[in-house]
Formats: C-alpha cells, sequence, structure tokens
C-alpha cells in the first residue's frame, strides 16, 4: 500500500492501493480488488465498488456510495447510501 499526502484538484479512480493524507476535490472511486483509507479530506463522494475495501479515517465532505465493498467508517461523512445490504458500512463510535 502506497502512502500519498497530495492535493488532487478533481476527480479520480484508484489504480492502486493507496493510504491518503491529502485532499481531494471531486470524487474519489475505490474500483474492485483495491484498498483504500483515508486520513485527509474528500470534497464530493466517495464510490466503493463491489469487491473493493475502504477505511475511512478522515472526512467525506458528500456521500459514501457503498456499492457492496468492505467499508468501516470511522471518521466523519455528509452522507452513507448502502446499495448492498448484504455489505453494509460498519461504523464505530467515538466517546
Amino acid at each position: 500500500m502506497d502512502d500519498l499526502n497530495v492535493n488532487i484538484d478533481g476527480s479520480i479512480v484508484l489504480d492502486r492501493d493507496v493510504r491518503f493524507f491529502g485532499s481531494i476535490a471531486g470524487t474519489l472511486t475505490v474500483p474492485s480488488g483495491r484498498k483504500f483509507e483515508l486520513h485527509g479530506n474528500i470534497g464530493r463522494d466517495l464510490v466503493v465498488e463491489k469487491g473493493a475495501t475502504a477505511i475511512i479515517r478522515g472526512t467525506v465532505h458528500g456521500t459514501i456510495i457503498n456499492k457492496g465493498g468492505d467499508v468501516l467508517l470511522s471518521g466523519n461523512a455528509a452522507q452513507l447510501d448502502d446499495l448492498n445490504l448484504a455489505e453494509p458500512t460498519q461504523k464505530t463510535i467515538h466517546f
């Protein structure tokens, strides 16, 4: 898994496994077979395809759209849409 700390002005689709510390102005898509860990922020949506893995410790200012991936939300998101109820997003509670 690669560590990235950059600012991206636009939307992207991951082409490798990434631990991300920067910011993305647009939407990020995690395709099947990829792993993504967010410590920074996403300005729009995070789309997690079936067969992908995402751990959100940062902030998604738009919607997390989980299409059946393995998603753990321990950070913040404006909205969450689980499109495959057989694989719902797991949420951790902070005290």
